[in-house]
């Protein structure tokens, strides 16, 4: 197929032979107008913008215009013309006009008219495929715009660029529609406003291509509204057994000497390999921190642990660069830091915030435990045995805040039995039946115990009939009352509150230096019976270890319901069944004491002690969910966007939505709001004014105290008046910002402010939206004074009432009637401040009754004093003279 580069219109002179050129001009134009025709274009538009013609008064609601008269046109126009509209010279836009080149406002095609039916809307023009369906098109001289709805290439248009019609580049617009319905047919046709259509048809592939993802969610979202959009996938929020991630750092500790600091900051090391210049270990930085500790300036170092090589010692000095082309070191030396806990005996009744002391050459440290062990009852203490009980009776567990149940246990024994004596034993063993003597008895037990009826019914033993089990601490123990009185018994559990581990809180610094390592004490508790007397927090109690030395502690607290005991700082380990005694004379016996003891190694590095980086595998109110047969499910998805589900479902399940996938929308709400406003124009003033954006942006973030006062009405000045403050928009903080007896601009004196009420005046019949002055003469002022047709003028034959002080040319106080006040030239009164065409135009008779016109005559004006001798020309008496004021009455 032949391949036209050029129009054959202009081909046609160079094409036809000489003879025809010379001979027959008017056959080669009639030939070269048929092709133009033949390649011209047919441009169907709407809303043309029609000019605004000369308006013929009608008697009937028809509108008629003023139009060209045929046979009175010039040569310069022709009868086709005839029936066009006058306009006035004044008019913004014409009609299209033959020859005249439209532009499209939004492609930038141009083409020529060459002619308009626009009775019919339509436009015939030289073919140009690059025009939009739907953009405006604008008139080069006639300034006439349309918008257009079709473009219709002729016959040989369509021959030459029938290869375009593949490409979605080249196509004319209204055929992207047979490309849209190949490519887009899930899509709607109306897609946001800034899409262009053959582009998306080029790149639509890749959207297809990434179905089922976040990012075409995103993409289709753009296509369609031009809004942001989020997928959020419920099977996030979904509770999963330990599902949590834990993570832990691994940190080294330096600090820098006044030399090293000049070496360069630290900071610079980011992602940069550190080096040990003695051990030769090296490791990569992945942040850093400083903080002082004591007297110390600590750089930590978060580093990589994969990419560990060997082993960072204390004391020596790590360094690296900032960039590869660095030749300074940046220097610091290695601090010794806690970093491994041995537990060697986990002790019990210890909780997961006791702190534990350590002392060492270091300074900073803090070491917890951590987590402690649960269990079960496995013996009981009796404080005092009561009176009144009988074998049997139940003991009453309260189990509250203890994580523990399902205890039971029972009196076992009452009135005592019979124990060796003192001499023969160190403690209170009972005498027992042999074996072989209770075998096959029905009662339980083998003490020998006295004849029931001949004891006080104390309660000497006690049977645990179930453990229990969970219990992190002791629970309150108490013997049902229905029989006796007066028993304290305490429950004891040897596996619970035992230290399972302890955990670093802060590494601090220095723990290389003498003593080292540190040494780790933690809390004594001790269950106590027998007590006489209170002990009191921070006092010393004193006692034995099993080799009878003495041991010292500190009081922390006492439970008296559980009688536990708890001292810090121990020099030992307290002995069972050894009195303690303490400052204030208070005594008891310790019935178990079971010490936890550990130690720490100090190191270069140590791992910190981690934390979940999420909540997954947590119950939680607002964050995870239970799963369910619908939302929380692992094929279930919610698309978060600014419109509802109704506008776009039906085209998202044909494009992108996943079979066999549960989706649902969530309006996102706008958090924001668009200035795009860059300037504002006054309706009556005209005045522009630039920067809305930054107002808005002002007035929703700031607030401006603005409240008046005086340096005597007993109120302050903000040290800061002319800033801003934030709001936290709490109803009870927020005002506290601009207290009542606080000013933020000062009047010097208290001063009255009125507002004139700008009002509407009529002059000669108009109306006028201007004010007027209110001090000085008026029009109408001057016509009860001097106009002459006035009624109190001058010339009304009566003097008695005549307002003549104004003109009074003899003394102060005189009623002489005078001439009036002549006027040099008359015509030189003209009318002022209205602001119109009015202002500079002689006044009229009428305008003399209007008393809001402004008139620049002023009055005849004289002061006078009343008293003879003070006048005002007097140099012994000045207006600063403070001892006559002008209100001063004689």
């Amino acid at each position: 197929m032949a391949k036209f580069t050029d129009k054959i219109s202009n081909l046609i002179n160079s094409q036809a032979p000489d003879f025809v050129l010379e001979q027959h001009p008017k056959f080669l134009e009639f030939i070269k107008t048929y092709y133009t025709f033949m390649e011209s274009a047919e441009l169907v538009v709407t809303s043309v913008q029609t000019t605004d013609g000369i308006q013929l008064e009608t008697e009937t609601a028809q509108s008629n215009t003023l139009l060209l008269d045929g046979s009175r046109i010039d040569s310069d126009r022709t009868q086709l013309d005839a029936g066009d509209k006058i306009i006035l010279e004044s008019s913004a836009f014409g009609k299209f006009t033959r020859g005249e080149t439209i532009t499209g406002q939004t492609s930038n095609a141009t083409a020529t008219v060459l002619g308009e039916d626009l009775t019919n809307n339509r436009l015939f023009i030289s073919a140009q495929d690059k025009f939009i369906e739907g953009e405006t098109i604008l008139g080069a001289s006639s300034n006439a715009s349309a918008i257009i709805n079709n473009y219709k290439p002729n016959p040989v248009t369509n021959i030459q660029e029938l290869l375009n019609f593949r490409d979605p580049d080249k196509v004319i617009s209204n055929f992207l529609t047979k490309f849209r319905n190949e490519f887009l047919n899930t899509l709607p046709e109306t897609l946001n406003s800034g899409v262009d259509k053959r582009t998306l048809i080029k790149n639509v592939k890749s959207l297809y291509r990434a179905k089922g993802t976040a990012k075409a969610h995103e993409v289709f979202f753009r296509l369609l509204f031009g809004l942001q959009s989020e997928t959020i996938y419920p099977r996030d929020q979904m509770l999963r057994v330990s599902d949590g991630k834990w993570t832990t750092n691994k940190i080294l500790r330096t600090i820098q000497t006044s030399a090293q600091v000049l070496s360069g900051d630290t900071a610079d090391l980011i992602g940069r390999t550190i080096t040990g210049e003695t051990s030769g270990a090296t490791a990569i930085v992945e942040n850093v921190f400083k903080f002082q500790i004591g007297p110390y300036q600590v750089v930590e170092f978060i580093i990589n642990d994969d990419t560990i090589t060997g082993t960072f010692q204390t004391d020596e000095v790590i360094r690296g660069t900032s960039t590869d082309d660095e030749d300074i070191f940046i220097k610091s030396t290695v601090t010794g830091i806690p970093s491994v806990t041995t537990i060697s005996n986990d002790g019990s009744n210890y909780s997961s915030t006791d702190s534990i002391s350590i002392s060492g050459g270091g300074t900073g440290s803090i070491i917890q435990v951590d987590g402690v062990g649960r269990g079960g009852i496995t013996e009981f203490i009796i404080d005092d045995g009561g009176s009144g009980y009988e074998i049997g009776d139940d003991l009453v567990f309260t189990n509250t805040n203890t994580g523990g149940g399902n205890a039971s246990a029972k009196v076992s024994l009452v009135n005592g039995g019979f124990t060796q004596e003192d001499s023969t034993s160190t403690v209170d063993d009972h005498i027992v039946l042999e074996d072989e003597t209770v075998r096959g008895d029905i009662y339980t037990g083998n003490k020998i115990v006295q004849e029931s009826g001949t004891g006080s019914g104390d309660i000497t033993d006690i049977r645990i009939i179930t453990n229990g089990s969970n219990y992190i601490t002791l629970p309150v123990v108490t013997v049902d009352d229905t029989n006796g009185s007066g028993a304290s018994v305490f429950a004891y559990g040897s596996e619970i509150g035992r230290v399972q581990s302890l955990k670093i809180v802060e590494s601090g610094a220095e723990y290389q230096q003498s003593p080292t390592p540190p040494t780790l004490t933690l809390p004594t508790y001790l269950l106590i019976a027998d007590k006489s007397g209170d002990f009191v927090v921070g006092e010393t109690v004193t006692g034995l270890d099993i080799s009878s030395t003495v041991v010292t502690a500190t009081v922390v607290s006492y439970n008296s319901s559980t009688g536990i005991l708890k001292c810090s700082n121990a020099s030992g380990t307290f002995a069972e069944e050894t009195i303690i005694t303490g400052d204030t004379a208070a005594t008891a016996t310790i019935k178990k004491a079971d010490q936890a003891t550990a130690t720490v190694t100090v190191n270069a590095t140590a791992d910190t002690a981690g934390t979940y980086i999420n909540e997954d595998g947590h119950v939680s109110e607002n964050t995870m969910r239970i799963q369910d047969s619908l939302y929380y499910q692992d094929f279930s998805y919610v698309i978060k966007v600014g419109r509802t589900i109704n506008d776009w479902r039906d085209s998202f399940k044909k494009t992108l939505h996943t079979s066999g996938f549960y989706f649902t929308g969530q309006v996102n709400l706008e958090t924001q709001v668009s200035v795009q406003l860059q300037s504002i124009t006054g309706i009556n003033t005209g005045i522009d004014y630039e920067g809305p954006a930054l107002i808005l942006n002002t007035l929703f973030s700031t607030i401006f105290g603005r409240r008046l006062g005086t340096e005597d009405d007993g109120t302050t000045l903000r040290a800061t008046p002319e800033i801003g403050v934030n709001p936290d928009f709490d109803a009870t903080s927020t005002p506290d910002l601009f207290t009542s007896n606080t000013r933020d601009v000062t009047l010097t004196r208290k001063m009255k402010i009125s507002f004139p009420i700008i009002v509407k005046q009529t002059v000669r019949g108009t109306e006028y939206k201007f004010g007027h002055a209110y001090a000085g003469p008026r029009m109408k002022t001057l016509d009860i004074y001097d106009n002459p047709f006035g009624s109190n003028n001058m010339f009304s034959g009566s003097h008695t009432n005549a307002r003549t002080t104004a003109f009074t040319a003899s003394g102060p106080g005189s009623t002489t009637m005078i001439t009036p006040l002549k006027m040099v030239n008359w015509a030189d009164h003209t009318i002022i401040g209205l602001n119109n065409s009015l202002n500079g135009t002689g006044v009229q008779i009428d305008d003399y009754n209007n008393d809001n016109l402004k008139t620049y005559i002023t009055w005849p004006t004289e002061i006078r004093a009343t008293l003879p001798g003070f006048t005002f020309d007097r140099t012994g008496t000045t207006y600063d003279t403070t001892a006559f004021t002008f209100d001063k009455t004689f």
